[in-house]
């Protein structure tokens, strides 16, 4: 059985601090705006659903 102590804050895991870490790194990749990406995204399910229409 599991003994709890009183008053010990419960702690992420370890394991998330290297996440943490891993995510602050700065990488020299492309930036793009959210807003291309969006556009990009719209323009090929309105290019799919036409072929579709189309075929």
């Amino acid at each position: 059985m599991v003994k709890l102590r009183r008053g010990s804050p419960i702690s992420g895991p370890s394991s998330a601090l290297g996440i943490m870490r891993f995510f602050d790194a700065q990488t020299s990749s492309p930036k793009i705006r959210p807003e291309t990406v969006l556009i990009i995204s719209v323009a090929i399910v309105v290019i799919v659903a036409v072929v579709h229409l189309l075929a």
